[in-house]
């Protein structure tokens, strides 16, 4: 997948580098140098643009990628600029971080494919955080669903789903994947990252014999009432 970030502050930069951590080829563009110097070693490619003219954007491949991701966050007239040119250029799915009232409305009447307000996206995760034990992060799907990443309860470790299943089958919650912590070739933990507390990999569908350690991150789903109960109950303390 292919995918192109425009605007590089803490929004666009942790975007890209996710991203980049999830299998993307991405190419990241900024106006300021710091932002390139510090993404460049982490995505595909890192570009310096000024923002002031969006015409060097047809020097890119912009209608091969997957998604374009309009994140500048301080600039209204770079971002509509961006977001015309980008249009134009013929983008398959474009994505725009919302700046104010007035700029969603003008993207609206774009038809942009996705608009994104970081600070509602943050604060959603960190209600979640706040108010769930144990919860790192979540995302709101609606109807009272959410979808949260949380340390696995302490009453669950050393079990399975085999031993577990009736368990999650009454709390009406179902375990997605297991982001478990990374090992070196040593066996010793690797190196954290500048971007990221801890170096996980994504373990896929959870094989039923496969035994919950202290350390891991359970990805979660259900209705949050029962997931708040969930944690509640089997976190031991």
């Amino acid at each position: 997948m292919k995918c192109c970030v425009i605007g590089l502050g803490v929004f666009g930069k942790n975007l890209a580098i996710n991203l980049a951590q999830l299998g993307a080829d991405v190419l990241a563009i900024d106006r300021r140098e710091e932002n390139i110097s510090l993404i460049k070693d982490e995505v595909g490619a890192a570009v310096m643009m000024d923002f002031d003219d969006p015409t060097p954007l047809a020097h890119f491949p912009i209608a091969e990628m997957d998604a374009v991701v309009i994140a500048i966050g301080d600039d209204f007239e770079s971002s509509m600029a961006f977001t015309m040119k980008v249009q134009e250029l013929g983008a398959k799915s474009l994505a725009c971080r919302v700046l104010s009232p007035m700029h969603e409305r003008l993207l609206r009447l774009m038809k942009i494919d996705r608009l994104i307000v970081a600070e509602e996206v943050a604060a959603r995760g960190l209600a979640h955080s706040l108010l769930m034990r144990g919860v790192v992060g979540g995302f709101d799907m609606g109807d009272a669903h959410s979808i949260i990443e949380a340390r696995a309860p302490g009453l669950l470790v050393g079990k399975s789903l085999i031993d577990t299943g009736a368990i999650f089958k009454k709390a009406g919650v179902r375990i997605v994947t297991i982001k478990r912590l990374a090992s070196g070739a040593l066996g010793g933990l690797v190196k954290k990252s500048a971007y990221a507390a801890e170096k996980r990999r994504t373990m896929g569908v959870v094989a039923l014999d496969e035994v919950f350690q202290k350390e891991d991150i359970f990805v979660l789903f259900g209705k949050e009432k029962k997931l708040r109960a969930f944690l509640d109950d089997y976190s031991g303390e």
